[in-house]
């Protein structure tokens, strides 16, 4: 069907297209009326980058796969690392796209066409789809109702299958939207998949009431996965499926979600999509919140801080280095105040953490452009004027594509799960960011417009429940599995001899840590993946896998 409509449209056929895809299409016609350029080679991804797509092209060399890995099988490329590109990955925990971990190795934008005249190895980049300005809604109707249609008919489109489906069902409204609709549209019983997590330390994320109510409101064939994550070596063997570092640790809850979830069936949907689209991060509060923030005298918002600084952290929730990040991230430039906010390390901080081999090499390359200019040429770009839309709209462009739909993607695939995703039908964005974000953030309230346009699927008191999150305990583990890697890995010998780390700044995180002060947790994460990326994908090495949990000793 895609090469019929190719072969009547052209790449126009890619804006006929609905869903999530990576598409290559070989043109070997002679050339003629409608392809003078030919033979072609067309590579087209999906609007939103639900689907990844790679390529390295160098002289009259073209190589492409939906895996880096694909690339480095050739034996036509050498790996070599893109030291840009690991300075941004210690500020975001994920490699913004374009750019990979590899020098010469980039990703095709979401929402793009890449056409490869094989002939003389030219490429040409084309974008084939962006959002429209924002719209105008003073006549425009109900728009609750047009999004209740559209979402609807996504979900309709995306229970088209031969194989078993189901939902991932949480306690957010996200799950619980697409769920009934769902259960509107099957003839079934809808399957709906919870994890139920075994252990005292996630029980601040045990959603398995609020699902069950869910489950019950619709009649669902509910089943209760029960995942241990007390012992989480495996979850280093899992950058194999990135093929480049990637320092989020939410990656394996989703891996163990989606392994399974696969036992049970072969294709499911998740309410991916639904924070950005509708301003369901604390972020967004904190952007209203900064407003007011930033008119209170600078002694005492410098008290703040201090008292701020005061307490331990036990590391049992996120609450107090939020908090702490919430005003030490205040500024009056919106691209540095999310980056603060939202990211981790910032340039002194990764100054401080690189050796001389990455210092040297950074050198080289006339030193690092700073991470912030992802952000504000996102801002710029975006086409929308409403300023609350535009920041939903970078999430979209960057944290949602790089960072959750990555591990999504990676993660399900690594166990052959189909992960669909009915909020990010293209329709469902463009209508969701014409929609004023006064609409979607209402008196700290969040999402607003989309539990108006829903409130009867939710059960009593779903909507307003708060928000747990998705995360892993790994403010705690960091004293114990990631503390025990760091020992048996990165000893000072072997980091000097390495030169990409400097070992004593790692100590001071780890001490940090481990004394209460600050929580290094993700920034010593997302040291270890690194190294294990770097030894498997450069060295060609293992690392040590009978490392012991440690703590790490001294006072701060």
């Amino acid at each position: 069907m895609v090469l019929r409509l190719y072969e009547a449209e052209g790449a126009d056929f890619v804006r006929r297209l609905n869903g999530m895809f990576a598409i290559a299409i070989y043109d070997g016609r002679p050339p003629g009326p409608g392809h003078p350029r030919s033979p072609n080679l067309l590579l087209a991804r999906d609007r939103l980058g639900i689907k990844p797509l790679y390529y390295h092209a160098r002289g009259r060399r073209f190589l492409f796969g939906s895996e880096i890995k694909a690339i480095l099988a050739s034996g036509l490329y050498l790996p070599d690392v893109n030291w840009q590109a690991v300075s941004d990955y210690f500020t975001y925990l994920y490699v913004p796209s374009p750019d990979t971990a590899f020098e010469g190795i980039r990703q095709l934008p979401p929402g793009h066409l890449l056409e490869v005249n094989l002939g003389s190895v030219e490429v040409t980049l084309k974008r084939y789809w962006q959002v429209e300005g924002d719209a105008d809604h003073s006549t425009d109707g109900d728009v609750s109702q047009k999004l209740r249609d559209l979402l609807a008919d996504s979900v309709r489109l995306r229970l088209v299958s031969d194989v078993p489906l189901g939902v991932f069902l949480s306690g957010g409204i996200d799950s619980a939207i697409l769920t009934g609709l769902m259960a509107e549209a099957s003839s079934g019983p809808v399957k709906s998949y919870t994890v139920v997590f075994r252990g005292d330390e996630l029980e601040l994320y045990d959603e398995r009431d609020a699902a069950r109510r869910v489950a019950d409101r619709f009649g669902t064939d509910h089943h209760e996965i029960e995942v241990d994550v007390a012992d989480p070596g495996e979850m280093f063997d899992l950058v194999e499926f990135f093929d480049q570092p990637f320092g989020n640790p939410t990656f394996y809850l989703t891996h163990l979600i989606s392994k399974s979830t696969r036992s049970e069936t072969t294709v499911a949907l998740s309410g991916a999509g639904g924070d950005e689209l509708f301003a369901g991060y604390p972020r967004y509060r904190a952007l209203a919140l900064a407003r007011w923030a930033r008119w209170l005298p600078r002694p005492f918002l410098n008290g703040v801080r201090w008292l701020l600084s005061l307490p331990r952290d036990d590391h049992r929730g996120m609450g107090l280095r939020r908090a702490r990040q919430f005003f030490d991230g205040l500024d009056p430039d919106l691209a540095r105040q999310l980056l603060r906010w939202t990211y981790f390390l910032g340039e002194t901080e990764k100054a401080a953490l690189l050796g001389p081999l990455a210092r040297s090499e950074m050198a080289g390359a006339s030193g690092f452009l700073h991470p912030d200019r992802l952000l504000r040429r996102r801002l710029e770009d975006s086409p929308l004027s409403d300023p609350g839309n535009r920041v939903l709209h970078l999430d979209i462009e960057t944290f949602l594509v790089d960072n959750i739909l990555e591990y999504t993607d990676k993660m399900s695939m690594a166990v052959g799960l189909e992960v669909r995703v009915p909020f990010l039908d293209h329709r469902v964005v463009e209508h969701s960011l014409g929609i004023p974000f006064g609409r979607k953030l209402r008196g700290g309230r969040t999402k607003v417009v989309l539990k108006e346009a829903f409130a009867d699927l939710l059960p009593e008191g779903h909507a307003e429940a708060p928000k747990k999150g998705f995360n892993l305990p790994i403010a705690r583990w960091t004293q114990t599995h990631l503390g025990g890697y760091l020992d048996s890995n990165m000893s000072r010998e072997e980091t000097e001899r390495q030169g990409i780390f400097d070992w004593e700044y790692i100590q001071l995180l780890r001490q940090q840590h481990a004394g209460g002060r600050r929580d290094n947790s993700h920034e010593l994460f997302s040291i270890v993946m690194f190294d294990l990326w770097y030894r498997k994908y450069i060295l060609g090495t293992e690392p040590i896998r009978r490392w012991k949990p440690a703590s790490v000793a001294g006072r701060v």
